[in-house]
């Protein structure tokens, strides 16, 4: 299969352009939001910490939840109410002037989207062929750090040029034009669990549980996913202050490394779609696991500028490297009727780990400094994928 190939598949495409005009929103919308609190409202940094918490936490509990009902409902109603909604609060953003009306609202628009991620991830299988899964995740992957790249900028100049509010009004238009290119694709699949009630979701979220817990391959992904999650947590926590006393840089250079990570994770998605096909995904991604120890190793032993950015680079191709494969086996390996739940249950615990990295890095960095730190983190990546390797060989 070719990328050409996949792109030409007129429902996946109307899904692709569909995230393409909502992440490129909702990422306008989440730097003008952030600008708009720290510059307009001049809020404390833990205001702060409170928005990117209110923006993730709900991912680690609401996550299984809303899985469930991927797996009842509708796939393309979910989405299309999801859009609608998400256009209503992005509109009401606009209109917001105190931090408690921001922080609900913020919260509420994460909470929605924690259905309608699931829902274009079980969406996607239905779309394309088998073979062409692994390409699909790599163009969405390749969306999604493009957009990183190209919209600070973009909300940059519009905030200075119109204020903050159009970004918000963006956001919200782009979340209509995603609905309309949605409501033009088909998808067949059976749901056979609507008229269960709100008492039988403990039993669906322990079956989803149970079924990775069985699955060798999706237990060891996960396992492997979530401790890598939790070591790269640790490292992002601190890179900001590792290039302010370490480097003794500026935040152009910290501005440089994230672009650098994305361009690097964009190249890599194409590397995977393209060839990626000819290699066992668990074997992908204990090579990117191993990647990313690497790469941290050698930023912390050399500690250069010139270092930090050749390896941020091949940080993002290691990203790659484990995203797109360990998403493409969840599609391949779970059960149509249970794949929202595997799913976004698996995010769910990664999410859980991230959060977990970013409360003890900083604690852990000023008891043992970066430096160590960073030492820390890639020796436990290191392990993760040596470990990796051993238990995808004793499979077969």
């Amino acid at each position: 299969m070719s990328f050409r190939q996949v792109i030409k598949n007129r429902q996946f495409r109307a899904l692709w352009l569909a995230q393409l005009v909502s992440n490129f929103g909702d990422w306008l919308a989440l730097l003008a939001l952030f600008s708009f609190i720290a510059f307009r409202l001049h809020s404390t940094p833990s205001q702060i910490a409170w928005m990117l918490i209110s923006f993730t936490l709900r991912v680690a509990f609401l996550g299984p939840i809303a899985g469930v009902f991927v797996d009842r409902w509708n796939l393309k109603r979910i989405m299309i109410a999801s859009d609608l909604i998400r256009a209503v609060l992005a509109a009401l953003l606009a209109v917001s002037t105190e931090l408690y009306q921001i922080y609900l609202l913020a919260f509420a628009l994460s909470c929605v989207s924690c259905f309608f991620l699931p829902a274009q991830t079980v969406a996607i299988p239905l779309l394309v062929r088998r073979e062409a899964l692994l390409i699909a995740n790599s163009i969405n992957a390749q969306t999604v750090q493009l957009i990183r790249v190209t919209s600070p900028a973009i909300a940059g100049a519009l905030v200075a040029w119109a204020g903050h509010k159009v970004c918000f009004y963006i956001d919200s238009l782009s979340f209509v034009i995603s609905a309309a290119l949605l409501s033009t694709i088909t998808l067949h699949r059976e749901t056979t669990q609507t008229h269960k009630g709100i008492r039988s979701i403990p039993v669906e979220i322990i079956e989803g549980l149970t079924f990775i817990a069985e699955h060798r391959a999706i237990l060891f992904l996960t396992i492997s996913m979530t401790s890598a999650i939790l070591a790269i947590g640790a490292f992002d926590a601190v890179i900001v202050i590792y290039v302010r006393d370490i480097l003794s840089a500026d935040s152009r250079l910290f501005g440089v490394l994230i672009s650098t990570v994305a361009v690097g994770t964009i190249l890599g998605a194409l590397l995977i779609g393209r060839f990626g096909q000819r290699w066992s995904k668990l074997h992908l991604v204990v090579l990117g696991i191993f990647g990313i120890g690497i790469n941290v190793l050698i930023l912390a032993v050399l500690s250069s500028v010139v270092a930090t950015v050749i390896c941020s680079f091949g940080l993002g191709l290691s990203v790659a490297c484990v995203l797109i494969p360990s998403r493409t086996l969840i599609q391949e390996e779970s059960p149509p009727s249970m794949l929202g739940r595997v799913s976004s249950t698996s995010m769910s615990l990664m999410t859980a780990a991230q959060l977990g990295a970013f409360l003890i890095a900083g604690t852990l960095a000023n008891w043992v400094g970066i430096r160590n730190l960073y030492f820390m983190v890639a020796v436990t990546l290191i392990l993760i994928s040596i470990f990796g390797y051993g238990y995808k060989r004793a499979m077969g």
